[in-house]
C-alpha cells in the first residue's frame, strides 16, 4: 500500500483504497497513552496524512462548510480530551455541526467493566454521557472554535446513545440553555466527576474549558475529515480522523 505514497496522483479508487488502509491500522485499537497515540502518528499515520492533504478535494475555508454541517464520529485522536475519560464507546461518540455556528463533541463513557467487578455491580453503573457546546466559525482565514458551555448526565447503560437522542438533547440544551444565558455564559463551574473513573482530573477540567481552538482541514470530502488542533501557537497540534454520520 505504501507504494500508493509514491504516485503523483490518487484516483477516486486509489483514494478508497487508500482510506481503508487508514482504516485497518486505527479499527481496534485501544487508546493508550497520549505519547503513544502520538509516536503512532508519527510512525504510522503521517504517511498517509501528507498524501491525502496533498490530495485535499476542498482547500477553501468558506466551500468546506457544505461538507463540515452534519454528524460526524472520531474514528482515532492524538487529542487528549477525547480520551481523556476512559472506557469512551467510539460508536456512541458524535461531533455535530449545524448551519447556525453552533456544534458540540458528544461521548458516552462506559464505567465499571473491570474484570474484578461482578456482572450484576456492572449492569447497575451507570453511563456517563459528556458534551461539550461550542462555536465555530472563520477568523482570517482560518476555522476557530470557541467552548461556551459544557453538559453532562447520567443515563441507564443499557439504552444506547444514539444519533437521534444525542441530537435532540444538543438541541434542546442550545435552544433552551445556551441561547438564552449567551451573554452570561460562564464554564468557570466545576463538573460533577466524583463517581467518574478518571486518573486526570485537573487535566480534563483545564482542556475542557479551552476557551478556543483553530483546526485545520488536512483532509476533507463528503465522507472523511483529517483535522489538524491547536490551541496556540505554543502548544503542539493533535490530530484526529473522523467520518461522516449523517
Amino acid at each position: 500500500m505504501f507504494d500508493l505514497l509514491l504516485k503523483n496522483q490518487l484516483s477516486a479508487p486509489k483514494k478508497l483504497e487508500f482510506k481503508k488502509e487508514i482504516l485497518a491500522r486505527v479499527q481496534g485499537r485501544n487508546p493508550g497513552h497520549l505519547n503513544d497515540e502520538i509516536n503512532f502518528y508519527k510512525t504510522e499515520l503521517l504517511p498517509y496524512f501528507i498524501k491525502l492533504s496533498q490530495h485535499n478535494p476542498v482547500s477553501s475555508v468558506t466551500e468546506q462548510l457544505r461538507l463540515l454541517v452534519g454528524v460526524w464520529t472520531p474514528i482515532w485522536s492524538s487529542m487528549s480530551f477525547h480520551e481523556s475519560l476512559p472506557k469512551r464507546i467510539q460508536d456512541q461518540s458524535f461531533q455535530i455541526f449545524q448551519h447556525d455556528g453552533y456544534c458540540a463533541s458528544v461521548a458516552r463513557y462506559i464505567m465499571g467493566k473491570e474484570a474484578s467487578l461482578s456482572q450484576n455491580y456492572q449492569s447497575n453503573l451507570p453511563a456517563y454521557d459528556f458534551m461539550v457546546i461550542q462555536k465555530y466559525g472563520v477568523q482570517n482565514g482560518k476555522w476557530y472554535l470557541q467552548n461556551i458551555d459544557r453538559f453532562q448526565a447520567f443515563q441507564n447503560r443499557e439504552i444506547p446513545l444514539t444519533l437521534e437522542s444525542v441530537y435532540n438533547w444538543f438541541t434542546n440544551v442550545v435552544n433552551t440553555k445556551v441561547k438564552v444565558n449567551a451573554p452570561k455564559s460562564d464554564l468557570s463551574n466545576a463538573l460533577n466527576l466524583d463517581s467518574i473513573e478518571i486518573n486526570h482530573a485537573n487535566e480534563f477540567q483545564k482542556t475542557s474549558l479551552a476557551t478556543s481552538q483553530i483546526f485545520k482541514h488536512l483532509y476533507i470530502d463528503n465522507d472523511w475529515r483529517l483535522v489538524k488542533t491547536q490551541t496556540d501557537a505554543s502548544h503542539l497540534p493533535s490530530y484526529t480522523i473522523a467520518v461522516k454520520r449523517q
